[in-house]
């Protein structure tokens, strides 16, 4: 459902290439995790796999589609609908409460109740052992907890891929069980779930683990 194609991607005006003809795919129910040393092009291999981050060349399909052939206002549908992405890096908005951060995205869509997205939020937050951080803001927040909200804002609107970037980097391991139970839970469900990693702890939950030099 979730294909890469050749896909190559340099920095620094083409001198280095983090990613150089690759090809990956993702099948529906699968929780895939990509490993590699800092550098190697995980964090690029994702953010261009979540229509986040345009190759250079090659082709990101989904469902058939050319994700990256697609009108914005259709690639920002896809953002609500179908792909939940959580950065490795915290973008929560420091003005707006948890809660707050979590409904924002999606209360632009025309066919989202307030009060609905905000039950479900609680629930969800609840799920993630934070619910009562609701009404806090980011900088109340502990790595741990940004990390939790940030996979339940990713999950809030039942996406058919789930994609998380470094999600236990930094965490005690109690916290990071936390996370990768959630995202193996989702994979059970039938989603899709694609995770960078250089935790080994991701081995015991993932159904796939994949170097990323070999691919």
């Amino acid at each position: 459902m979730l294909s890469a194609e050749r896909v190559s991607k340099s920095y620094k005006a083409g001198r280095r290439h983090v990613l150089l003809d690759t090809d990956f795919s993702l099948d529906r129910g699968e929780f895939c995790a990509v490993m590699g040393e800092s550098g190697s092009g995980k964090s690029t291999l994702l953010a261009i796999i979540a229509g986040i981050l345009k190759p250079d060349r090659g082709v990101v399909r989904l469902d058939d589609q050319d994700l990256y052939a697609l009108p914005d206002h259709e690639m920002a549908r896809i953002h609500q609908k179908k792909i939940g992405y959580v950065p490795q890096s915290n973008i929560l908005l420091k003005n707006y409460t948890v809660l707050e951060n979590l409904i924002l995205p999606f209360l632009s869509a025309k066919d989202q109740n307030e009060e609905a997205l905000k039950e479900e939020a609680v629930a969800l937050l609840e799920k993630l052992g934070v619910s009562d951080l609701a009404d806090r803001y980011p900088y109340e927040l502990s790595g741990g907890e940004q990390k939790r909200v940030s996979l339940g804002r990713a999950l809030l609107m039942d996406p058919e891929i789930v994609i998380a970037d470094e999600p236990t980097t930094g965490l005690d391991s109690s916290t990071g069980r936390i996370i990768l139970s959630c995202l193996a839970e989702q994979a059970a469900s039938g989603k899709s779930v694609l995770v960078a990693t250089h935790d080994d702890h991701v081995k015991e939950y993932a159904g796939r683990v994949l170097d990323i030099t070999k691919i």
